[in-house]
């Protein structure tokens, strides 16, 4: 009897288990990325070091889909099509294990004159391309430039279309990552659409207007290892798991890994963990509910005041400690006081009675 009873539980335990490994392994959605790499002239005619713009490009980033190749979905579009100012075009539909695709497609150079930059006409025919749009995880562009939105004759008016071009593809739920390759790039309008892409680099200055400013909005890359960097840190970012329930880089298993550091109610630092897409609470200890003189202009006694309600940044408004935190080190333990306290009182009661 007893055996049957723990084999239907067992039979009872994985029945309610299977549906959850299943939904788990249904839940899987890779990271789907669209490289759109500049086929302008200047690509073959500009170098970097002693190397075409071009051939850093494609060296760098076929280096980077060894490495992650096998963790998204890869696809390529070029600009421009078929020449001059023709909107860029699928080369190569995304999908995992496509670098030999895309090596294949990016095997041609650009010609040394006849092509030029319409980025901005390109990012909209990106945010039309049904390749990206109907990707079930994550959707992402990765623009590589090295000059101008120009067209010939130059039209000054079209400088910043990028930026509403990005701004559209945001809205449809597309990221969009921007690398300057090269001393030639319009910063100004570089910056401009990270900024409208939700994916400015934290710290940046977004009116920054030379290649040469410190702290770009983009990423600014002027070496086939800054090239090689920067997309790296892009294809870590978009293929890594996040904490959403979902397992986004598909090996199997939901939110694994992920932990962050945290600060707890008296400022010390601990860490917290994602569980099926919820980040757990912080492990630090709370502390004791209680506020403390701050730098000794209050009182001057250093003991502790009656606890009072932290103000908007977390501390206590008397004293300028953080409420929840223990500030005096030596302040006994109440628990470790009771059997002291129990014996003094036992004590003033024998001396009551003499």
């Amino acid at each position: 009897m007893r055996s049957f009873v723990a084999a239907s539980l067992l039979l009872g335990t994985a029945s309610l288990l299977a549906p959850h490994a299943a939904d788990a392994a249904d839940a899987c959605a890779s990271a789907r990325v669209m490289v759109i790499l500049d086929k302008s002239s200047s690509m073959q005619t500009g170098l970097i070091g002693n190397q075409t713009k071009w051939d850093v490009a494609v060296s760098g980033l076929g280096q980077v889909l060894d490495t992650y190749q096998s963790k998204a979905e890869f696809g390529l579009m070029t600009f421009p099509k078929p020449n001059q100012c023709g909107p860029g075009s699928l080369d190569v539909t995304p999908a995992k294990m496509s670098r030999q695709a895309i090596m294949s497609a990016l095997s041609s150079p650009p010609p040394n004159a006849g092509n030029w930059t319409p980025m901005a006409q390109t990012l909209d025919a990106a945010a039309h391309e049904p390749t990206i749009l109907n990707a079930q995880g994550s959707k992402n562009v990765v623009l590589i430039t090295d000059g101008w939105q120009w067209c010939s004759p130059y039209d000054p008016n079209t400088r910043y279309d990028g930026v509403g071009a990005a701004a559209a593809l945001k809205a449809q739920g597309v990221t969009v990552y921007v690398v300057g390759f090269g001393a030639e790039v319009d910063s100004a309008a570089l910056n401009q659409m990270a900024v409208a892409s939700g994916t400015a680099i934290p710290g940046c200055n977004s009116a920054n207007m030379d290649p040469t400013d410190p702290n770009q909005c983009y990423y600014q890359v002027d070496s086939a290892q800054q090239l090689i960097d920067a997309l790296t840190t892009i294809a870590g970012t978009v293929s890594g798991e996040t904490c959403d329930g979902v397992d986004n880089d598909c090996d199997g298993q939901v939110d694994e890994g992920l932990v962050q550091s945290c600060e707890g109610m008296c400022g010390a630092v601990g860490t917290q963990t994602c569980n099926n897409g919820t980040w757990t609470e912080c492990n630090t200890p709370q502390g004791q509910i209680f506020s403390c003189p701050g730098d000794g202009s209050g009182s001057g006694s250093g003991s502790d005041e009656e606890p009072t309600p932290p103000d908007e940044d977390g501390n206590a408004e008397t004293g300028g400690a953080k409420a929840g935190c223990d500030c005096n080190s030596s302040r006994p333990d109440a628990s470790a006081l009771a059997p002291f306290l129990v014996l003094g009182a036992v004590l003033f009661r024998r001396r009551r009675r003499k």
